[in-house]
């Protein structure tokens, strides 16, 4: 049996949103897959799961290849290798730097060391977020308060004009805990 498939060529990235969620929860290529077929992924868009997987593999590897600029998004702002619009660039910079609120309660508090980066695997498995998902977020609290620990002025503008981010994730509080900006570790 053939499959037929239309095929359309453009300059604009296209980046399906749940796909990208699925890779920055630390989903594999495979498990994403079976996620978007349970999810009825097959039947939206009328193809087979070989269809489907390399979509899904395309997707995540334009994701890698943007991650780099993620951690300095006024870079990917700038860049002209991936045509994305600009609503799309905040929802990839935003994304990538949103938190899960349990990985953030077992983290806060402690020193951004190499240490807690070993402890990563019990926080893990205690919060049940992906390991990739947990280096991924602890790398972006070391990221942004390296960047902003030196800097004059208000921590949260300094993080939001740095990291393009909204008010509300540069003043990031788990719920329950009243006072205190995750990203900048100080009290608000």
């Amino acid at each position: 049996m053939a499959v037929e498939l239309d095929v359309f060529v453009g300059n604009t990235t296209i980046m399906d949103e749940e796909v990208y969620q699925l890779w920055l929860d630390g989903y594999t290529v495979n498990d994403a897959v079976k996620v978007r077929m349970e999810g009825g992924a097959l039947d939206e868009c009328e193809a087979n799961a070989d269809v489907l997987l390399s979509d899904t593999m395309d997707q995540y590897r334009t994701f890698q290849m943007c991650e780099r600029l993620l951690h300095s998004p006024s870079k990917l702002a700038n860049q002209l290798l991936f045509q994305i619009p600009p609503h799309r660039q905040a929802m990839l910079i935003e994304r990538y730097y949103d938190f899960d609120d349990a990985f953030v309660r077992e983290v806060l508090g402690k020193k951004l060391s190499k240490g807690t980066k070993k402890d990563l695997d019990d926080i893990s498995a205690k919060t049940g977020v992906t390991l990739k998902s947990c280096r991924r977020q602890f790398d972006n609290f070391k990221r942004v308060f390296k960047v902003v620990e030196e800097l004059k002025g208000p921590l949260v503008e300094n993080i939001r004009q740095h990291f393009l981010l909204s008010d509300k994730l540069g003043r990031y509080k788990p719920p329950g805990l009243r006072g205190h900006c995750v990203l900048c570790q100080q009290s608000l």
